[in-house]
């Protein structure tokens, strides 16, 4: 007389046989019979594959495993060893996968930061470029025409401020900065599009 699967001994059983028992019953002793049966070797091939990191291959032989009880109802109910490692060829795979677009974007932001600091340099000598351009040309303006600039742009001070200051009527403070930017605008046209 044969005894049915569920009386015999875990040690005697089949993996495929303890796999049906884990998937029927959610017999946690005999999940626990198959760790024990391929856990080892399961880490073996993922330790090969992770190219000798243990501690990874350890934890994606905690995910096989813990892979092989969410899925448990839809084991076939054949070959338990093939099923096992192609989960841990999947994973195996996913890790590569996730660690190449790691990667991936590890090198983009790589880039993107070094993009950005040449930008920033790029932008500091324009900048220092045109400051420098802008004082020159400065230099070269009537001293009532300098400290209109300053008033309005360096100490940005109102239309009506620097009237009262330089007691002046504001229509010709306005008519004298119109003529000053225009005048400006045209000796230092290269360097618009640092200023846009």
């Amino acid at each position: 007389m044969t005894l049915p699967m569920f009386l015999k001994p875990l040690a005697s059983l089949t993996d495929d046989e303890l796999m049906l028992r884990v998937a029927s019953k959610d017999d946690d002793r005999a999940y626990d019979e198959l760790y024990h049966r391929h856990a080892r070797r399961t880490m073996g091939f993922l330790y090969r594959q992770m190219n000798g990191d243990e501690a990874l291959a350890a934890d994606l032989t905690q995910d096989a495993f813990m892979r092989i009880w969410t899925a448990r109802d839809r084991f076939s109910g054949t070959n338990f060893r093939t099923w096992l490692l192609s989960i841990a060829y999947n994973l195996v795979k996913n890790h590569y996968r996730h660690s190449e677009h790691e990667k991936q974007y590890e090198l983009f932001a790589k880039q993107n930061q070094e993009e950005a600091a040449d930008n920033d340099i790029i932008d500091k000598m324009e900048n220092d470029a045109f400051d420098q351009a802008l004082r020159q040309l400065l230099e070269t303006l009537p001293p009532e025409s300098r400290l209109l600039f300053s008033l309005r742009f360096e100490e940005e001070l109102t239309v009506p401020q620097i009237a009262d200051l330089m007691e002046l009527p504001e229509g010709t403070i306005k008519s004298r900065l119109h003529v000053l930017t225009q005048t400006l605008k045209q000796k230092i046209t290269r360097y618009d599009h640092i200023r846009r």
